[in-house]
């Protein structure tokens, strides 16, 4: 079935909605785009550090300890958090056919999350962070990062509640979830960890977080751009509408299980882990079978992809989030999980969520969205093929060496005779491709940031 074309009176109502949306989503894409860079130079320093630990030792704003972390803060809340906020109101603005409300206060909200995540950072390499995993920063800035959030994506409800079609959309679905969960994991965590819980439970709490973070806000925003794409670019509707709704209240009814895996074995009730690591491979049905839903849909079009890279960008996307699930799955289970837990396999499994699947199909919708709201295409497609090329390269060596890495670290630490110092040593010939790969995905930023 074919994607019925637009009449005059809709691409009249399309373009206004983009000048509607031209300031404010300019804005995110742009600061998101800044952050990228720094994140990603941030990432190749940390590791230059972790493979040479008497580099710049008189120096303490140069530890490993404060490097990393700001590396992956700047990643989230720098890029990820602006990126898919920009993302989240175009989209609900074009699905519901509504036009973007106060533009100067999404951009003024805008300012305040920027200054936000600087001062976070700051914090965090000054030495004041927390040490708590994309939670370092401390406890007073949180509720301006709560009430920037609500701010920006507040108006994105309204659109919905207006939208003229009796029908959801699935983009639509993802969204909303993507919208409305976030508060919910990010408010709930804070108040558990900064009202004196126990330190053994604000772990636990942490890793719910950063597994909920990835299901319940990543994936729905990438699957909303995947659900949006695939059909615009293919001409075709979704191969199954019923089998992307049944994915959908899977991943919704799952995804709050998931996180405490992590921490197998740890201080926790014996059914915590266990469960999570049960919702971790039932998660799986439904994101195999999305991609799944998705690729038959494009099922003979194999020839866009050389053409668009909106298309190009977002399929990769979907095939490595594919990939995070599964490998997400398999660490999940006791079997393995129990030696791979606390090695480089877990900074390779988050890299994969953080840039393999969100970050790429990002950059999809980037290149579908830019031209429509600003009239003018990109300036150079040579850049943007060597955008992907070198993105996918760096990807696939942070994968590879760091999950073969991590097996290697995590077989030596289960080795009882062995020291810590053994495990690291045979491992960080491994450190050596994880700042290869950040090389190469910051110079691809670079190209991208340019454009």
């Amino acid at each position: 079935m074919t994607v019925p074309q637009p009449t005059p009176e809709d691409l009249t109502e399309r373009a206004a909605i983009d000048r509607s949306a031209r300031y404010p989503v300019m804005f995110f894409f742009t600061s998101a785009a800044a952050w990228l860079l720094f994140a990603t130079v941030m990432g190749f320093v940390s590791s230059v550090k972790l493979r040479m630990p008497g580099l710049w030792d008189d120096c303490p704003f140069m530890s490993y300890g404060r490097l990393f972390p700001v590396h992956f803060n700047a990643l989230v809340y720098g890029w990820a958090m602006q990126a898919g906020m920009g993302v989240m109101l175009w989209m609900m603005a074009r699905l519901t056919r509504s036009r973007i409300q106060y533009p100067i206060l999404l951009i003024v909200m805008g300012h305040v999350w920027n200054a936000a995540v600087a001062t976070a950072l700051f914090c965090i390499w000054v030495g004041t962070s927390r040490s708590i995993p994309l939670l370092d920063f401390p406890a007073w800035i949180w509720p301006v990062f709560a009430i920037s959030y609500a701010l920006i994506v507040v108006w994105v409800v309204p659109m919905f509640q207006s939208r003229r079609n009796t029908l959801f959309y699935v983009s639509e679905m993802y969204l909303i979830g993507a919208a409305l969960w976030f508060p919910w994991i990010f408010v709930t965590v804070n108040l558990l960890i900064n009202r004196g819980t126990a330190p053994v439970m604000g772990a636990g709490a942490d890793a719910w977080y950063i597994s909920n973070l990835i299901y319940f806000w990543m994936a729905p925003v990438a699957l909303a751009v995947a659900y949006y794409i695939v059909p615009k670019i293919s001409g075709r509707a979704i191969f199954s509408y019923p089998l992307a709704q049944i994915s959908f209240w899977l991943l919704a009814i799952l995804a709050g299980w998931t996180g405490f895996s992590r921490y197998m074995g740890g201080p926790f009730a014996a059914w915590m882990p266990a469960v999570s690591g049960a919702a971790a491979i039932f998660i799986l049905l439904a994101i195999v079978t999305t991609v799944a839903n998705l690729l038959l849909t494009l099922k003979g079009c194999s020839k866009l992809w050389q053409f668009s890279p909106s298309l190009r960008f977002t399929v990769f996307g979907m095939l490595m989030l594919a990939a995070y699930a599964v490998l997400s799955a398999i660490s999940s289970t006791f079997y393995f999980g129990q030696n791979l837990q606390f090695s480089h396999f877990l900074v390779g499994l988050d890299t994969l969520a953080f840039y393999g699947f969100f970050s790429m199909t990002m950059f999809g919708a980037f290149y579908f969205i830019v031209p429509r709201i600003t009239g003018s295409e990109w300036p150079s497609g040579e850049r943007i093929r060597t955008h992907f090329w070198f993105s996918t390269y760096g990807i696939a060596t942070m994968i590879v060496t760091m999950l073969v890495g991590g097996v290697a670290q995590g077989g030596n630490l289960a080795q009882w005779d062995q020291t810590f110092s053994i495990s690291f040593i045979n491992s960080s010939a491994y450190v050596v491709g994880r700042a290869v790969a950040w090389a190469l995905i910051s110079f691809s930023n670079v190209l991208f940031l340019y454009q």
